[in-house]
């Protein structure tokens, strides 16, 4: 976390801000955290907080829930804590004291984050300048480091080694629904505190929508049947996965064999060519271009791929950022023609001097 710290001082200074907050909280009856830069910075995962960044010291704010794990998941941070009945503007006002602040400074805080009504309570307690910022710490995630790297690296084989051990237990008759449960038990099983998304099951004709809402149809035999699913493992980092199966019990389709042939054709010809200069536009038009080659361009309907990290769909300026080392991004041509069925394959990639290395395992369909 301390290079993480260095490195965001050096963004702070470069766009002009003494100080940065970051706030988590958590909304209706969720209460998974829905800023993840919060636990990127500072290693807290609770699901309420804010973090207070400047140039020289860091601070988090929590209130007595989370005291005990803030001192133990953000050691690099000082903590300031908010008894019952207090407002969190005076914590952060007291953090800003501390770090020698005061009306006049810049302290950015995320625009894209914080709803209107907080920056108005903010605008009217605080003792700082604020000034909108974006994307300066989803810049940093972009691209990940050793230890993110051995995080997801051990998410995506867990995540394989799931979809090994059910493969053999999905029989006709059973319906998507049955089948989400066996592996959303899997994940759990292996150590994922959550998905990384609810669970994918399209089974027939149901394989031809890419986003199907897994439901109560049941399984036929010799039918595709498309599997996307994913975990939250150690550190929060996510998986990400798609196979497409075949029912046991009967022969597939000729046509939907040759469907999966291609499909998974232009998955492994778009990791081949993967490299440190390619744009995300690069990297989806080599699995669209084959596609297209192969006389389905038109049933090839999503984008080939996106950044994965602490959310199944993590920060990426896609419009100017190139797939550079340490760059770990999903390559999962689809598919899809209606009333017959589709095929998406999905893998993780992290992206290398070298090329692509492909962090998932699970094995492809063999007919």
């Amino acid at each position: 976390m301390k290079q993480r710290l260095v490195k965001l001082r050096k963004k702070l200074k470069e766009s002009g801000l003494q100080a940065l907050l970051i706030r988590v909280n958590e909304s209706g009856q969720s209460t998974m955290p829905n800023n993840q830069n919060v636990l990127y910075m500072s290693g807290f995962g609770g699901s309420t907080g804010v973090l207070l960044i400047t140039l020289k010291s860091a601070f988090i704010v929590v209130d007595a829930r989370y005291w005990a794990r803030a001192s133990q998941e953000a050691p690099d941070f000082r903590l300031v804590k908010v008894k019952r009945g207090e407002n969190f503007s005076v914590l952060i006002n007291q953090a800003l004291a501390l770090a020698k602040l005061g009306k006049k400074d810049a302290v950015g805080f995320e625009s894209n984050q914080i709803p209107y009504a907080v920056y108005k309570d903010w605008q009217k307690h605080l003792h700082a300048r604020l000034v909108p910022s974006e994307l300066l710490v989803e810049s940093l995630r972009q691209y990940k480091d050793e230890d993110e790297i051995r995080l997801l690296r051990s998410a995506c084989r867990k995540t394989s080694q799931v979809f090994t051990e059910v493969l053999p237990r999905i029989k006709a008759g059973m319906t998507e629904s049955q089948v989400a449960l066996l592996i959303d038990t899997g994940l759990r099983e292996k150590g994922a505190v959550d998905n990384s998304f609810q669970t994918i099951i399209a089974s027939g004709p149901n394989s031809a929508v890419p986003h199907h809402a897994t439901g109560s149809r049941r399984l036929k035999a010799g039918e595709p049947v498309v599997m996307d699913f994913g975990g939250v493992f150690e550190g929060g980092y996510c998986s990400d996965i798609t196979r497409t199966i075949f029912v046991p019990g009967k022969a597939p389709d000729a046509k939907m064999k040759e469907v999966y042939k291609i499909v998974l054709e232009a998955n492994v010809l778009a990791r081949k060519q993967l490299n440190t200069k390619m744009t995300i536009v690069e990297f989806d038009r080599v699995a669209r271009d084959y596609i297209e080659s192969r006389g389905y361009g038109q049933y090839f309907t999503h984008g080939l791929g996106h950044s994965l990290g602490l959310e199944a769909h993590d920060p990426f300026d896609y419009k100017n950022s190139r797939l550079d080392v340490g760059t770990v991004v999903t390559d999962e041509p689809g598919i899809y023609i209606d009333g017959l069925g589709g095929v998406r394959i999905e893998d993780d990639l992290l992206v290398t001097k070298k090329g692509a290395v492909k962090l998932t395992s699970a094995p492809y369909w063999k007919f």
